[in-house]
């Protein structure tokens, strides 16, 4: 039998350990309804912005896990029929000490004060948008974050996050990553700083979000606040040091009516481009004109379609130059438009060790772009089933060659698929299958096929 000198040490731990489980449980807001939203310039001075719930509590993640945030925080968040309005009141008792970083889009966070969101819109625990800015951002532009500086940062969030982090990691490669931040969505933030601190205000409009489908619902949500000076991160929703803000499944809650706001969006363009050849006897001009457009689709409120004619990639941001030292290939992170919303909907098995599908490899052969003459991509969820499907057919590609005086053919004419469906349940538990295919269409018995089955069992919070 236990004495009690050997029992109330024992007592005194569990107690001690409920109620810290007890401290943490996840924290719940709404949205508040409003008739006429904020100005967004940064100075948080509107009435209206008192009608919002205030949400304070932060408690640090780093250094001291559990701990209140050390700098005192803000925010409240707004609604109307358009858009989702949060404002972030971040005093500061050494403003001099602010550390503003960098004035580009999606520049990292860690070397900045910041502050940033998740919201995980279907309420799945799984995948997110994330958005965040630094202290000085007056421009348009899913974490959603800034700095002090006000740049804007937004990205994707899949499988929490699980295959990588910031940074220019195979999580950015658009197919098959925890974190697309290569995506950009629709949206504007402002900031601006005075002798008590700095301050954020975002509008992110409905049509840039994915959720279910209208009225009544709830959102998971997290906010994180970064001092840099202190190395410090606080978050809303207590989350244990060894998780990010990513970690959607410890999130709070948010409850707010949402309306349905399906997007059409087409973009199209002329490219025009003439030559003639003045050394000629009877010199003669040639054109060569060419039309395309993109076109996004929101067939339902989760479920976005994307089709693509005569695609032309002009406008895409180049690679970032990189030394390959080894004999495996480069992987580059997908930018491309098209590619990317969802992108990690395509990911199999456990990033990192799987690449079934590589977006990449479209539209492009020994570094030389083949044309897209058409194309369609339907990704979103049915129910609770994550549903990501493409198609896309391209042309040959001819290159001549000096030696034999003559056209090669780099290329055959090609047709890309994917099919990509998986369940996902609770405790980030899932199960899925994929089939790829290529099939020359000039050649038809020219052509690779794959095809998966992957599952995850979550057990506790540590293994995935």
């Amino acid at each position: 039998m236990m004495s009690v000198q050997r029992l109330l040490p024992l007592l005194f731990v569990v107690a001690a350990w409920a109620t810290r489980v007890a401290a943490q449980e996840a924290p719940i807001t709404s949205a508040a309804p409003v008739t006429e939203p904020p100005v967004i310039d940064g100075r948080l001075d509107d009435g209206v912005w008192a009608q919002g719930e205030l949400i304070d509590g932060f408690v640090q993640r780093e250094p001291l896990e559990g701990t209140p945030v050390s700098q005192r925080t803000e925010v409240r968040v707004l609604r109307d029929g358009e858009a989702l309005y949060i404002g972030a009141w971040l005093y500061d008792e050494d403003p001099s000490s602010i550390v503003f970083g960098q004035t580009r889009r999606d520049a990292s966070l860690t070397d900045s004060d910041a502050f940033a969101m998740i919201f995980d819109t279907y309420h799945d625990r799984q995948n997110g948008f994330v958005f965040a800015t630094t202290p000085a951002d007056r421009q348009n532009g899913f974490v959603f974050a800034t700095t002090p500086a006000g740049i804007e940062y937004d990205g994707q969030v899949a499988n929490e996050g699980q295959g990588g982090g910031g940074g220019g990691g195979r999580q950015q490669r658009g197919s098959a990553g925890g974190f697309n931040l290569n995506w950009d969505g629709s949206w504007e933030v402002a900031t601006t700083t005075d002798e008590r601190g700095w301050y954020a205000e975002f509008r992110i409009p409905f049509s840039t979000l994915r959720y279910r489908e209208g009225g009544e619902q709830t959102w998971g949500l997290n906010f994180e606040r970064r001092i840099r000076r202190n190395n410090e991160q606080s978050v809303w929703a207590p989350l244990p040091r060894q998780f990010s803000i990513y970690r959607v499944s410890l999130a709070g809650t948010m409850e707010l009516d949402a309306p349905v706001r399906r997007i059409v969006t087409v973009t199209p363009y002329v490219l025009g481009e003439a030559f003639k050849d003045y050394e000629a006897t009877s010199p003669e001009w040639s054109a060569d004109p060419k039309i395309g457009g993109d076109a996004k689709i929101g067939v339902t409120q989760s479920l976005t379609l994307d089709l693509t004619v005569n695609t032309d990639f002009a406008l895409v941001e180049v690679d970032d130059q990189r030394v390959n030292l080894t004999r495996f290939p480069l992987f580059f992170p997908e930018k491309r438009p098209f590619f990317l919303e969802n992108a990690g909907s395509f990911t199999v098995g456990s990033a990192r060790s799987a690449e079934l599908f590589f977006s990449r490899r479209i539209g492009l052969v020994q570094g030389s772009e083949v044309p897209i003459l058409a194309g369609a991509r339907l990704t979103g969820k049915v129910g609770g089933l994550q549903v990501a499907a493409l198609n896309i057919q391209t042309d040959d590609l001819h290159q001549f060659d000096p030696v034999d005086s003559m056209d090669v053919e780099i290329s055959p004419r090609n047709n890309f698929g994917v099919v990509r469906v998986f369940q996902e349940f609770a405790n980030r538990s899932r199960l899925g299958g994929i089939f790829v295919s290529r099939l020359n269409t000039q050649q038809t018995s020219d052509y690779n096929l794959s095809y998966g089955l992957d599952g995850r069992l979550g057990i506790g919070q540590r293994t995935a």
